[in-house]
């Protein structure tokens, strides 16, 4: 793995897990610190992350995770209804048995991360359904437009998941609720489902409060950016 690969890695999951809040400005010295490379790497980096809308580099001020607004959210998830609904049909008329079996893992892997309450798990495991849908549709250009916002949405699902509300128990019951509409071939409900699936979160995202953080303080990126 290029150092740039290794330094894109450690921030995407970091910012995507919620260690690293939004608005947060992010220290290049340090992060190349932590990491234990050059600034060069980093700032490289930082490139490929602005490309996926996960940080905003402001010229003469720094680096900032991203801080998205309502409208950011819809018009991103809005793109990622359209993207994945036409996969899930695609990939279910390419190779049925197969998606069925990816999504069945998956949701074993929800079930067992729920019963562990490890959270991080059941984040991953999240992902990993969307992506057997992605991935079946065997359309390189559908994976590459979906890569453009399933990041910032993915930690969008987090902050969301960690608060109050029931939205990571709403979020499990609607994939199973997917898997058993394929199961019984009911595509289009499924497509539905899956689409509101992911727009729901226009309707639960709360207000973020207070302005971007812009203080990098003592942060211990060592701790931040596990690897």
């Amino acid at each position: 793995m290029s150092m740039t690969r290794e330094a894109f890695e450690a921030v995407r999951e970091a910012i995507v897990s919620g260690t690293l809040e939004f608005g947060a400005q992010l220290s290049e010295v340090q992060i190349a610190d932590a990491l234990g490379m050059s600034r060069a790497p980093v700032r490289a980096a930082f490139i490929q992350l602005r490309e996926m809308g996960l940080v905003k580099i402001v010229p003469q001020a720094g680096t900032y995770v991203f801080h998205p607004s309502a409208e950011d959210v819809r018009n991103m998830s809005e793109f990622r209804s359209l993207l994945e609904t036409e996969a899930l049909r695609k990939a279910m008329a390419k190779d049925r048995g197969r998606v069925l079996s990816g999504l069945d893992g998956t949701i074993d892997d929800m079930t067992r991360a729920i019963a562990a309450q490890r959270w991080d798990g059941y984040r991953r495991a999240d992902s990993a359904f969307h992506m057997v849908i992605m991935n079946g549709s065997g359309n390189r250009y559908l994976l590459k437009a979906y890569g453009l916002t399933s990041s910032a949405l993915e930690a969008l699902r987090v902050w969301l998941q960690g608060g109050t509300g029931g939205y990571r128990e709403q979020s499990f019951h609607e994939h199973t609720a997917i898997r058993d509409l394929l199961q019984d071939g009911s595509i289009e409900e499924a497509c539905d489902l899956l689409s509101h699936h992911i727009l729901v979160i226009n309707e639960t995202l709360p207000p973020m409060t207070g302005a971007p953080s812009n203080g990098r303080g003592d942060r211990d990126y060592a701790a931040a950016l596990r690897r």
